[in-house]
């Protein structure tokens, strides 16, 4: 059964992957690099992908839930 979000869930995943494009491209391009902006661009990345979840699966998340806890204890 496909879900019912996927279409926005794949929207804020294609922002996470503009987001870590850029990234990439200010750590290959530029120098000195700017580790800031590069970490910031990295971050909002990562936020990005996780959101893509979060709309994919529902704020409950049920198993999602679970590993997102797991993976703020790290």
């Amino acid at each position: 059964m496909p879900h019912e979000n996927m279409d926005d869930a794949k929207v804020w995943l294609r922002y996470a992957e503009d987001d870590l494009g850029v990234a990439k491209h200010l750590f290959n391009t530029y120098y000195p690099k700017p580790l800031s902006i590069i970490c910031y661009h990295c971050q909002q990345a990562a936020e990005k992908a996780v959101k893509s979840l979060i709309v994919l699966y529902g704020s409950q998340g049920g198993m999602l839930k679970k590993q997102l806890k797991w993976l703020m204890r790290l």
